[in-house]
């Protein structure tokens, strides 16, 4: 049932793929649907709730498990290799492959078919047009909260060195120099540094830090609506400098540029570092990990930083985290399509979303009430192997239960919320760009490696200039164009 997807077994599932033109077509059969998901933890899930989401939606699932750290490049190798699984998820809309793959018609259009379905005729109107690719909607999409980026850090630490929650980017300088050089954990080894990143740009630390110096989110807008790139903002090139601050004082790890989202939780979760700046979800599962091997672990959470203007921003999302989407080289007929919507319609139903959120009841948590659950903490980790991984399958989220003892997941619910006061949208995010959809992922890369090399100290300002050029003269020019063009037909 399981399988790990691996590159060299990438080409062998094209021949175990073949399409079943017969499948799920007979009232009762079993629908079968093979499904490319991302694997954010060390293995797939085991256990029987998968099994009971077969049960209740008289499915057979083959999930191809993709690490995350690999999970572009392997998407890029199955849109380019031609067949493809049923349901594909589709993380990255600013993908230039992925985007061409859709407007080419390899995946069918849904839109008009939503209407037919109880929870899927609810899906927010905002988000499918911030998802839909001219005009037409090809997935179910994966609901997100609009702004979800935060500051995490160790409060114990904090106590020990008598300092404060931060409300400055200048505090979390300080604070991040504390946890590196006076023994927050007070083992008397100089073992500890202050902030914990990874080599994401956007979900690691880097892009939350620009926001709060007030940078734009993706794309700006100047005085008279037009629009221009964040990189082209004083703010980004302040957060770089920020950044390499930290660097180049060894306040962060070294070789952040490298580390994949699980090795950098692995040094908070072992208290190696003191600082995690992204989604202030991850709280609850760091804290949780983190008390298995430190009775003293204690973190806390902050949402609303000032920037050196005194101003509190931070950037949203567009409502979604990609989207599912239904491949036309494996599933040829209308018919197999609205089985698969009816799937998606029966698993956004209460029981199945509070399944791949909080487990079994009586397993994983216990409910309190109506509204409130407990988590059994001394099946954690049975949580984290069995049901975690399956988070990747949900669309729409149903998290109607609320902790009934937690009160740091209490506080998140809580920010997360009150972020949405000082979100910044991106002004872009429903506008087109054949350029940036036909060349906007190699362009990003220039950008991208530009910030990496200027935070590790290879580029100086100058040398950020130079790629910055590289990116207009390359098409980013005509990437401003063309959004700007796009814009005022809005």
């Amino acid at each position: 049932m399981y399988r790990l997807f691996c590159l060299v077994l990438l080409f062998a599932f094209t021949a175990g793929c073949a399409n079943d033109e017969e499948a799920a077509t007979e009232e009762g059969t079993a629908l079968t649907i093979d499904w490319l998901v991302p694997l954010h933890t060390p293995q797939p899930p085991k256990g029987e709730a998968l099994a009971m989401i077969e049960e209740k939606t008289n499915t057979k699932l083959d999930l191809i498990w993709v690490p995350d750290s690999t999970k572009e490049e392997r998407l890029n190798a199955v849109l380019a290799g031609g067949h493809m699984p049923k349901i594909i998820m589709l993380p990255d809309l600013d993908d230039s492959a992925a985007v061409n793959a859709l407007r080419s018609g390899m995946f069918w259009e849904i839109g008009p078919f939503l209407k037919d379905y109880p929870n899927l005729k609810k899906l927010d109107k905002t988000i499918l047009k911030n998802i839909s690719i001219d005009g037409k909607v090809y997935g179910i999409y994966r609901e997100r909260p609009l702004a979800r980026q935060g500051v995490v850090i160790r409060k114990d630490w904090l106590d020990n060195l008598g300092l404060d929650m931060p409300e400055t980017v200048e505090d979390l300088y300080s604070i991040a120099k504390a946890f590196t050089e006076q023994d927050p954990d007070q083992n008397g080894k100089d073992d500890t540094i202050g902030l914990a990143d990874r080599n994401d740009l956007e979900f690691g630390a880097f892009k939350t830090m620009a926001s709060y110096f007030g940078a734009p989110n993706k794309w700006g807008q100047t005085e008279d609506g037009s629009l221009f790139p964040d990189f082209r903002s004083g703010a980004y090139q302040e957060a770089m400098k920020w950044m390499r601050r930290l660097y180049d004082e060894g306040l962060m790890n070294r070789d952040f540029a490298v580390t994949s989202k699980t090795q950098q939780q692995d040094l908070v979760i072992q208290g190696k570092a003191g600082i995690y700046i992204g989604t202030m979800s991850d709280a609850m599962n760091l804290r949780d990990q983190g008390l298995s091997l430190n009775s003293d672990f204690e973190l806390d959470i902050a949402n609303r930083i000032k920037g050196p203007d005194g101003k509190e921003q931070t950037w949203a999302l567009g409502g979604h985290g990609g989207f599912f989407a239904i491949s036309k080289s494996s599933v040829k007929m209308e018919k197999e399509v609205k089985q698969i919507l009816a799937f998606f319609d029966r698993i956004a139903e209460e029981d199945l979303s509070h399944l791949m959120l909080y487990g079994i009841e009586g397993v994983h948590y216990e409910k309190k009430g109506d509204q409130h659950y407990i988590r059994k903490q001394e099946n954690y980790h049975r949580w984290e192997a069995d049901i975690q991984p399956l988070q990747q399958l949900i669309g729409i989220n149903k998290q109607a239960l609320k902790s009934a003892e937690d009160p740091l997941r209490a506080k998140h619910e809580k920010l997360e919320k009150d972020n949405r006061e000082i979100a910044v949208a991106n002004p872009a995010e429903p506008l087109y760009s054949a350029t940036q959809m036909d060349r906007g992922t190699e362009l990003k890369k220039i950008i991208d490696d530009a910030t990496f090399r200027f935070i590790l100290g290879e580029i100086d300002e100058k040398g950020f200039e130079e790629a910055v050029k590289k990116w207009e003269n390359q098409g980013g020019k005509k990437i401003i164009e063309e959004l700007n063009e796009d814009a005022k037909k809005s």
